[in-house]
């Protein structure tokens, strides 16, 4: 008993928290009745999941709901952090404690308590989590695993992923990337294309799933984006006036007028590209908080697009065609959103730019309300930003320098969750300020990281 105790003591002291979570009431907000209800513009997977416990329990689907996904996000975690636990032999119960703490944390965290709330990323997290361990088995670690199990384990959680939100389209780019790397090592050309059909079959059954979606909710077999509101803000917070007054387009003069009067009737500020005397990325640099007010900005600026724009009677439909509206709507806006770039490119860049800096720099946010995981611990701003930076360098190295395959391994693992990190930030500064909830996925992993490597190196007596 007291060798299974000390063998198990990181499992069960997690295994305690998870346990007493479970007597907390869930957390809802406020995207948690768009999810309840399935709106038009919710992917599949997580108002199915709700549909399911409403089957069971239409009273209390909500509490077995977040039971449900306090229950994944522990599993999740404890195979996530074994993983490397087992395959660098972290015998420290102490390190194990530690090193799963970092990826525990939006569990725990003051930010978010995840397992509890209701949203999509409740299932995100721990799916993302799960895709992680397969993708390392299966590229880099796929000499000790001949069999093709955990590609196909690797596809099955990829659909739920893009399923849950279209955000993890993400991974894409690395799969393939991937799949070249495993091609130059292993020369098996057959399996490389056979792979890649494979992934890009996964695509078109998650379109199809997701157009059938759209078919039952609003009988039309087509994807459901809203993207144009979300993309149009960030060039409208900086642009000038005199940049909307040079937007063509009937429809889209008529959004910009609505806009412009609604946000001065309701003190929204923008007009940024003025305020920083052009100068953009010198206001920037030195107004961290910028990304702050933007964020409170966008919120309001992004409802307004989508929702106060997107009515039937702002394009003379009848009452018949919300959902065409909506899509007029996101098309126009995206319109506007191009014209205003090509006026002002290298601006819209710099903020861009700046934005994913911002956010792969351990979450910007500086508002009480609103402050970031790490920022809640003292780590934020550009301190993690230079320690990735860092870190990226040491891992290059060893991979040119050191003859040891574990610690090479060791070094892709970490480039692969630095790279899922920036590619998630560069995908969400197109949309939106990057902030905990778009963001965390990935730079928790990135934050496991970094622990991962101070604890290997205190770990070398033990082994």
């Amino acid at each position: 008993m007291t060798f299974f105790l000390r063998k198990n003591f990181s499992k069960l002291f997690y295994l305690l928290i998870f346990f007493l979570f479970l007597f907390q009431n869930e957390i809802l907000v406020q995207d948690t009745n768009s999810y309840i209800e399935n709106i038009y513009k919710r992917p599949f997977f997580y108002p199915f999941l709700i549909n399911i416990f409403q089957l069971i329990s239409e009273n209390y689907f909500l509490k077995l709901l977040s039971i449900f996904q306090l229950i994944l996000g522990y599993l999740a975690i404890i195979y996530f952090s074994f993983f490397f636990i087992k395959k660098f032999k972290i015998k420290s119960n102490f390190h194990q404690i530690i090193l799963i703490f970092t990826i525990a944390y939006p569990y725990l965290g003051v930010s978010m308590k995840l397992g509890l709330t209701i949203f999509s990323e409740s299932i995100g997290y721990p799916l993302i989590l799960i895709f992680s361990i397969f993708f390392i088995k299966n590229y880099f670690f796929f000499k000790e695993s001949r069999t093709k199990r955990y590609f196909i384990y690797l596809m099955v959680i990829f659909i739920l992923m893009v399923l849950n939100k279209k955000t993890f389209l993400i991974v894409l780019p690395l799969l393939i990337l991937a799949e070249l790397n495993k091609l130059i090592l292993d020369k098996k050309i057959k399996k490389f294309l056979l792979n890649i059909f494979l992934i890009f079959g996964v695509l078109i059954t998650a379109n199809l799933i997701e157009r059938t979606n759209s078919y039952f909710k609003s009988g039309v077999f087509k994807p459901i984006s809203v993207g144009g509101s979300s993309l149009v803000t960030a060039p409208f917070y900086l642009a000038t006036d005199e940049d909307l007054e040079k937007i063509k387009g009937v429809e889209n003069k008529k959004i910009i007028e609505f806009a412009k009067k609604d946000f001065k009737e309701n003190n929204i500020d923008r007009n940024i590209i003025t305020k920083s005397n052009n100068d953009i990325l010198s206001f920037a640099k030195n107004n961290r908080d910028l990304f702050s007010h933007y964020y409170s900005q966008f919120v309001y600026m992004q409802d307004l697009f989508e929702n106060k724009i997107a009515k039937h009677e702002f394009f003379g439909l009848d009452k018949k065609s919300k959902l065409l509206a909506r899509e007029l709507s996101s098309q126009h806006c995206t319109e506007i959103a191009i014209q205003l770039i090509k006026l002002k490119p290298l601006e819209n860049l710099i903020f861009y730019a700046t934005n994913v800096i911002y956010g792969m720099g351990g979450y910007f946010i500086s508002r009480d309300d609103l402050r970031g995981f790490y920022a809640n611990v003292g780590f934020s701003g550009f301190f993690i930003l230079i320690l990735q930076l860092l870190v990226v360098i040491i891992c290059l190295f060893s991979i040119f320098k050191n003859n040891n395959n574990l610690q090479k391994n060791i070094s892709y693992i970490i480039l692969f969750f630095l790279s899922l990190n920036l590619i998630n930030c560069l995908a969400t500064a197109l949309y939106q300020p990057v902030y905990d909830r778009f963001s965390f996925y990935t730079f928790q992993t990135v934050f496991f990281s970094i622990f991962l490597i101070f604890i290997l190196f205190f770990n070398k007596d033990e082994n």
